[in-house]
């Protein structure tokens, strides 16, 4: 009888300590998971200012310029899921301004878009530490990066063009596109005071 009881016990005690630690490990596992929206490098609120450097466009034909380029990034105060999203190329005469807004559609899962306020609107996507888009115009797919790097801002826009189709009588199951790099923008901003 003492026996069983004891045994009883012994068993109680070990399911209770198994359910404690399993209840551990699945408090540390979850909290270690990275998810979309979270990173050491709070979007869009530790982007927020003005920021500046050169431009450099290339193509594969070796044509390639460079061109000051400003993106200015700021709450917007009548609406706390929107932000300016103001990219100027050039300066002087020639400078081209895109006022666009940047707007958290669902910041858990880390996504956002870009509304160039004309009726476009560039889904975006926060994952890690950076930022994606990826999108086509006309016949062109255009893809985006941008990642915060200590204090630089680092972007890309890579630009490419159809260069083979899935033609009629293919023996592919599934439809099929390669595409030819056409130009490749990049840019290093830094932080400029206003």
């Amino acid at each position: 009888m003492y026996l069983l009881i004891w045994n009883s016990l012994f068993m109680l005690k070990r399911s209770f300590l198994v359910g404690i630690l399993m209840s551990l490990l699945i408090f540390v596992s979850a909290s270690t998971i990275p998810t979309a929206a979270l990173s050491s490098n709070s979007f869009p609120q530790n982007w927020q200012g003005t920021w500046s450097g050169i431009m450099y466009d290339r193509t594969i034909k070796g044509k390639s310029q460079t061109v000051p380029m400003t993106l200015r990034i700021q709450p917007m105060s009548q609406n706390p899921m929107r932000y300016t999203w103001q990219i100027t190329y050039g300066t002087g005469a020639k400078k081209v301004v895109r006022n666009y807004e940047l707007v958290a559609k669902n910041q858990s899962i880390g996504h956002f878009a870009i509304d160039e306020k004309d009726g476009t609107v560039i889904d975006a996507w926060w994952l890690g530490d950076k930022l994606y888009s990826q999108f086509r115009v006309k016949n062109l797919l255009l893809s985006t990066e941008e990642q915060l790097k200590g204090n630089r801002l680092h972007y890309e826009l890579i630009v490419y063009q159809p260069l083979t189709t899935q033609g009629q009588g293919s023996q592919q199951k599934v439809a099929f596109e390669s595409y030819q790099l056409r130009s490749v923008q990049s840019a290093e901003l830094s932080l400029v005071k206003e």
